[in-house]
């Protein structure tokens, strides 16, 4: 009994989503986006009226005493969705990149936004740091990720197709 198209697909698919993913995440130096990060949170803070600064140090990014590291950047969400996104079959190329472009801006500015929120309470002695960022972080994470699949689906709506396509298919091997 060998593997079915529908099965071979689906692998082919995974394979070409988390190799995309995956590079995009790990193989570039993220260092520029990590100081564009410090920066333009450094304004939004300055505009909320709590001084900040961003500064850098031997390819290392700050937001005043916090260190701005890849994960801060919301690349993680744009690798992933890239992986997803880019090996959809019978989708344009256009759209495709119309679409990550949208999710890249849109997790780009809301990550602005959330460090912003997390130094905001912990400057003002709402939360201490261990609070404000990682648990605040992953609910607002959560939230964030929610939205940019309702957006994904709004400009591909194949992506629902496609999954449900997967999903229907692959039922009949399991």
């Amino acid at each position: 009994m060998g593997l079915k198209t529908p099965l071979i697909n689906f692998m082919i698919y995974v394979l070409l989503a988390a190799s995309i993913s995956l590079s995009i995440y790990y193989l570039p130096d993220y260092y520029f986006l990590e100081l564009i990060t410090a920066q333009h949170s450094a304004i939004v803070l300055n505009l909320m009226g709590i001084q900040a600064k961003a500064w850098s140090i031997e390819n290392k990014a700050f937001l005043n005493e916090v260190q701005i590291v890849r994960d801060c950047t919301g690349i993680q969400v744009i690798a992933v969705f890239a992986g997803i996104l880019l090996p959809l079959p019978r989708v344009s190329w256009k759209r495709k990149f119309f679409a990550i472009s949208i999710v890249a801006i849109s997790v780009y500015s809301a990550n602005i936004a959330r460090i912003a929120l997390e130094m905001w309470l912990l400057y003002t002695g709402i939360l201490p740091w261990s609070l404000a960022h990682y648990p605040l972080g992953i609910v607002l994470g959560v939230f964030s990720v929610a939205f940019l699949v309702i957006v994904a689906n709004f400009f591909i709506p194949e992506i629902s197709e496609f999954i449900y396509s997967l999903s229907k298919e692959l039922k009949k091997y399991f």
